[in-house]
């Protein structure tokens, strides 16, 4: 006489075991996948100073990086003085758009009207961030600005704001800004 080993239960136990480890590897491959995860090092809470290369205007300040919108975007809400004394706030909201595939951030501040939007090449492995700004405008999206961010993989990233004149060697805008970030401890 034979016996059963496996019987129904027995069956129902394994394709809800199967089941559930599938759910929990594709939750664990999309995890994997987001690709805001490649700038998570924005996360955090920052000090910075936003110095003119060649003039006197500097701005100092924080700023305060999270994740929003369940994680898909990484909102920055910076705060700063200037050295004339002036007060300002902004906003850089950072996503990444899976229709286009590629990295854009919107720039709102509250001393320019109008908004930034800006196209994000990251490097492979997200610690240089090149970004080409725009401004949308009543004769429609403007270009403007260049700029790189530079990550020093721990607690710094400079933020080089290229909106000088062309350099006829690299083709590149001069560097009129630096924004050197600072990670608060």
């Amino acid at each position: 006489m034979r016996q059963k080993f496996f019987g129904p239960g027995f069956l129902v136990f394994c394709l809800s075991l199967f089941f559930s480890l599938g759910v929990n590897a594709f939750a664990a491959d999309e995890e994997k996948t987001n690709p805001m995860d490649k700038m998570s090092w924005l996360l955090g809470n920052w000090t910075f100073e936003d110095a003119q290369v060649n003039g006197q205007y500097w701005e100092r300040g924080t700023r305060i990086c999270v994740k929003v919108l369940d994680d898909q975007y990484i909102r920055c809400e910076s705060k700063g003085v200037s050295n004339s004394g002036n007060e300002r706030s902004y906003y850089f909201i950072l996503g990444y758009n899976r229709m286009d595939e590629r990295y854009e951030m919107v720039g709102l501040t509250s001393s320019y009207p109008r908004q930034n939007l800006y196209i994000i090449t990251p490097s492979n492995d997200g610690h240089t961030l090149e970004l080409q700004n725009h401004f949308w405008t009543a004769e429609g999206i403007v270009s403007s600005n260049n700029a790189t961010i530079h990550y020093n993989g721990v607690d710094e990233y400079v933020w080089d704001i290229r909106n000088g004149e062309v350099d006829p060697d690299t083709g590149k805008k001069a560097i009129g800004f630096v924004d050197t970030v600072k990670r608060l401890k």
